[in-house]
């Protein structure tokens, strides 16, 4: 029984070992948030009632977020309506 418990603890040593250590604190936001504006834009929906929670609830089922299932859906019509990519190289 030793070994077992042993080798459960030497097993979550390694796992601990392979966290990543995130930063925190104002310096990390700050760092975060000028990434964020360089490389993204925003756009706000305003959606009816319950909307959201539909779009949810589909995205997790397809092991999506709510934004990748958007922006996917987005990027399917813009290619049927224009017959070009939205964005490049994907």
């Amino acid at each position: 029984m030793g070994n077992t418990e042993e080798s459960r603890q030497e097993q979550a040593a390694e796992e601990e070992k392979k966290k990543w250590t995130v930063p925190r604190g104002p310096a990390a936001t700050k760092a975060k948030n000028e990434y964020t504006r360089k490389h993204y834009d925003r756009a706000e929906m305003i959606l009816p009632k319950g909307a959201k929670a539909k779009i949810e609830a589909a995205a997790k089922k397809q092991g999506m977020s709510r934004n990748e299932y958007i922006l996917a859906a987005v990027k399917e019509a813009y290619q049927r309506d224009t017959g070009e990519g939205l964005l490049d190289g994907n």
